[in-house]
């Protein structure tokens, strides 16, 4: 596969437009603030949810903000079915808290996270699938992605995915303006600095490119294209020794990303398939109806 591709064949940087392994670990400080509105009026939502934690706030408050960390880190790792999920748990526990009274701060995270904006915002970035959702030009695409670049949780997803298809088109001066821009948004989106790694890489830096790579597994240890491509940047530079190390462990987490996408898979259409939901308790009812058999046979 080309280094345009969305695979992670040896050999090949990848563009990160869909891939995305466990949410990422932001590092914190040892005693945040206590003062979780603080961290939520920038947009910290990891650490406004620390320093709720630490603060003893009501567990309304947590759950909500837990859920924004949640869509957040789907948003990152291009798993629309998280982030979706987060965000309906979200809404929940915005309504409890209202419902226990708890209005000012209900208040506050409905108008930071902006329900009216986020949903169709999600539901654009969900529309793109695994690519771009078809469209070849950067302008029909930003056009398309109008609603994700409207909301802060959204929007650096949203530049990615333009710089990527600028990177599919060898258009790298307009691929790295779209990736920083994301990055100015939002400084963990982990794969945007990928993005621009695997840029330098393909310039002819691989050492420039390993800097970025090994800056995004500070930020998510977990996730193999960034260790994929570090094997491949570490190899242009003669270091064969650590590029295996790095690439098996790049293919032992892709089999483990690929297991639980799948799961992730089954348990999103059990949601939403009343069908399989039914057939699911058929089959559960008729292996219990089987066990119940054979005990009574062996019973006699």
């Amino acid at each position: 596969m080309s280094g345009h591709g969305q695979g992670s064949a040896p050999g090949a940087s990848v563009y990160s437009a869909h891939d995305g392994p466990r949410p990422p670990t932001e590092p914190l400080t040892a005693e945040p603030p206590r003062d979780w509105t603080a961290f939520a009026r920038a947009g910290e939502w990891r650490r406004a949810l620390a320093a709720a934690r630490l603060a003893g706030a009501p567990p309304e408050v947590v759950a909500a903000l837990d859920g924004a960390v949640g869509v957040q880190d789907g948003v990152r790792a291009r798993r629309p079915g998280q982030a979706r999920r987060s965000w309906a748990a979200t809404q929940e526990a915005l309504e409890a808290a209202r419902a226990r009274g708890l209005t000012g701060e209900a208040a506050l995270l409905t108008s930071l996270l902006s329900p009216g904006t986020l949903t169709p915002a999600l539901a654009a970035l969900e529309g793109l699938g695994n690519g771009s959702g078809g469209e070849t030009e950067p302008g029909a695409l930003r056009e398309r992605l109008t609603p994700a670049f409207a909301h802060p949780l959204t929007r650096a997803e949203a530049l990615n995915a333009v710089g990527v298809l600028h990177a599919l088109r060898e258009e790298p001066g307009e691929a790295r303006g779209a990736f920083e821009e994301a990055l100015g948004t939002d400084p963990s989106h982990y794969r945007a600095i990928t993005n621009i790694g695997n840029l330098e890489l393909e310039a002819g830096q691989p050492g420039a490119a390993e800097t970025r790579y090994r800056e995004v597994l500070r930020l998510n240890p977990d996730y193999d294209g960034a260790h994929h491509n570090l094997g491949v940047a570490l190899r242009r530079q003669g270091k064969v020794y650590e590029s295996v190390g790095s690439i098996r462990r790049a293919q032992r987490l892709s089999v483990k990303r690929s297991q639980e996408d799948t799961r992730e898979e089954m348990r999103e259409q059990f949601r939403t398939n009343a069908r399989l939901r039914t057939l699911r308790w058929v089959l559960l009812a008729a292996a219990v109806l089987i066990l119940f058999l054979i005990v009574r046979g062996a019973g006699h």
